[in-house]
Formats: structure tokens, C-alpha cells, sequence
């Protein structure tokens, strides 16, 4: 990868005329050293490189990436033998090692690199949003909208934090919810028993599960990648306190619905969950996701209570047991039907009989 960072830095200059190109690595310098103190401050733990050691480190990683989405992009011409491009498993290795937490360079030098290097038709504001979110478009958990106007490029940590608050930008992200208790409920299988009814939701808010005399779930896709952002997400939520707690939650709240395939099943036939891998694989994924975290603030506790308190209740389970046994096709209709007018028509023949004695 060192070797392709070095050649991608070098196809990038190559485009500039010979004479800028010493110029433009000059500011690349001079720029990024500005922020050198700032960069190292955002990495725990003392670096052991120096600062022209951290400066040419993150230039390097920096302009890599870069390259890589404006070639996604095809903003600049792909080369007919980059290994990223014509080997799928390069590219799926990416997509993981990109959203590491670990992983993460501060997004204000991202933004340095790309202000020095943007052509005259990258100069939208949010351009360089929309060019990361772009490469990352096939492991998102929702459809992306294009458009991301009220994402202000300026206030992101890194590239992790800018998936994280995508993903939330259409919730109430800072609010905080009125009952944080953690209650567990029953499983997918089980509520349906009960007469819990499940819709799918808006598409806009993944994380906006609601209540109504059913559950309200809006869609989300799980690709083979989708581990691997879940789980970064959540670790991003874990380690910084500024963020809200809303993927942990969110992964609580499936693990409850989602302990079989047949649960799994279910979501999928409504078009809850959109899987590209098998239901079976859907269900361990969500069965072990947030082990080893803590939950401060549930998100769902208000729902978890609802949910459980319809579950309990005894009318919702006998309509479901009735609607199942009885009115689950044309013939048991028409039989109970049947039953209930020669019921009707006994009573009223043993009244009139009484009657006229």
C-alpha cells in the first residue's frame, strides 16, 4: 500500500504543470505543518515520529485518499493496471480499513490537501461531503440524498464522524430521550404471537422507531460490510463523549427483534431489512454486536416500555389467536361465519319454543 499511496501522490502532481508541481508539494508542506501540533493532539497516546515525520505521513495518507475519490468518482482517468480498481477484494479491504477508528486522519487536513488541489469545477461547498460519502455509498445502511446542504463541511473529526452524522442528519441527533431505562422485550416471533404488528417506516431516519398499536421501523440495508461500520460506529460512540449513544442503542433494539432467522425472516419478507447476505448470517450479527459496551442513554426505552406492555396484555393476544385460527383464509371465515348463524338460529328456536308454551 505504501508503494500505491507514493504513485497515487505522484499521478495526482503529474496533472499540474511540470513547473507547480514542486510549488504545490511546497504548500502541501508549509500547510499542513500549520496544523501539525492540532493533528498530533488527535491521536491518543505520544506519536513516535517527528513532526516533519507526521507532516509527510499525513500528506501522503491524505493525498491517497484524495486520488482514490475523485477516481471513484471518475472525476480523474483510471489506470488500466491499479490493483485497487481491478481487484474487488482491494477494495473491499478499503472500505473496512477506511472506517476504522483507529484509522481516522483529522478531516481539517483532509480538507487543506483537497482546497490545494480542487479544479475549478470541485469548488461546491460540500463537494469534497458528497466525493467521500460517494466512495462509501455501497456499505451505507441508508439511500444517501444527494443533497447535504445542511451538513456544514467544516465541523467534521474525521471521515468515521462524517458516515456517523449522515446517518443521524435527518434525526433530532442532540435531543435527548425522556426514558433511558434499558427493557429488554420479546423477540420478533413472540410479538407477532401477541398480535404486534410491524410496518416499515420512513426511509429518511433509520434510527426513528416508533410505536402505534404496532411497530414502526423504517428500512435499512445489511450488506457483508456491514459488521465492520456497525461496529466502528458504535466504538466511535463508546470513545467520544460528545457523541450520542444512538447506533448502541439501535443495535439493542435489533438484537431484542432479530435472535433467529426466522425473525430475521420476517423483517426481510416486509421489507424492514434489506439483506445481501443470508438471514441466518442478519441474526448473529445483531446476536453479538454490542458486547463489551455501556448504554448511558438508551434511545428506546419509551418504545422497549410500549412494546412490552402490549405484549402483556391479553386482548391484543387473543385478536391475533383468533385472526390466525379462525380468519386465516376464505373457508375458516365462511366456517365460523356458518357457525355463528346456526348458533344464532338454535337460540332463537329454543326461545320461540319457550316462549309458546
Amino acid at each position: 500500500m505504501e508503494k500505491i499511496k507514493l504513485w497515487y501522490l505522484h499521478s495526482l502532481l503529474a496533472r499540474l504543470p511540470p513547473l507547480a508541481q514542486e510549488e504545490t508539494l511546497q504548500h502541501f508542506i508549509v500547510s499542513i505543518r500549520e496544523v501539525a501540533k492540532y493533528t498530533s493532539n488527535c491521536y491518543a497516546g505520544r506519536l513516535d515520529q517527528s513532526e516533519d515525520e507526521l507532516v509527510e505521513m499525513v500528506i501522503l495518507d491524505g493525498c491517497f485518499l484524495l486520488e482514490l475519490f475523485r477516481r471513484e468518482a471518475w472525476l480523474v482517468p483510471r489506470h488500466n493496471d491499479d490493483p485497487i480498481f481491478n481487484t474487488s477484494w482491494m477494495r473491499e479491504n478499503l472500505y473496512h480499513d477506511l472506517i476504522l477508528l483507529e484509522n481516522q486522519i483529522p478531516w481539517l487536513v483532509l480538507c487543506r490537501l483537497f482546497d490545494l488541489t480542487m479544479s475549478t469545477n470541485e469548488q461546491e461547498t460540500n463537494f469534497l461531503v458528497n466525493l467521500v460519502l460517494k466512495f462509501f455509498e455501497t456499505m451505507m445502511l441508508v439511500t444517501v440524498p444527494s443533497d447535504n446542504e445542511s451538513i456544514c463541511r467544516e465541523n467534521f473529526k474525521h471521515i468515521l464522524d462524517l458516515i456517523h452524522r449522515t446517518l443521524l442528519s435527518s434525526s433530532s441527533e442532540n435531543t435527548k430521550p425522556t426514558n433511558t431505562n434499558w427493557e429488554l422485550f420479546p423477540s420478533v416471533t413472540d410479538l407477532l404471537r401477541a398480535g404486534v404488528r410491524f410496518e416499515k417506516g420512513p426511509p429518511d431516519d433509520i434510527t426513528n422507531i416508533k410505536f402505534r398499536k404496532g411497530v414502526l421501523i423504517p428500512p435499512i440495508k445489511i450488506r457483508g460490510n456491514s459488521e465492520s461500520l456497525f461496529r466502528n460506529l458504535i466504538a466511535y460512540e463508546q470513545c467520544d463523549c460528545q457523541c450520542t449513544d444512538k447506533f448502541t442503542s439501535y443495535a439493542v433494539f435489533l438484537d431484542c427483534l432479530i435472535n433467529t432467522s426466522t425473525d430475521a425472516d420476517f423483517l426481510r419478507d416486509k421489507r424492514i431489512v434489506m439483506p445481501a447476505l443470508s438471514t441466518e448470517d442478519v441474526s448473529i450479527l445483531f446476536n453479538g454486536l454490542y458486547n463489551d459496551t455501556l448504554v448511558y442513554d438508551f434511545y428506546y426505552g419509551d418504545v422497549s416500555r410500549e412494546v412490552n406492555q402490549y405484549y402483556r396484555s391479553q386482548w391484543p393476544r387473543w385478536r391475533a389467536i383468533l385472526k390466525r385460527d379462525y380468519f386465516n383464509n376464505p373457508w375458516s371465515i365462511a366456517s365460523f361465519i356458518a357457525a355463528i348463524v346456526i348458533l344464532v338460529l338454535t337460540f332463537l328456536q329454543t326461545l320461540f319454543t319457550i316462549l309458546s308454551c
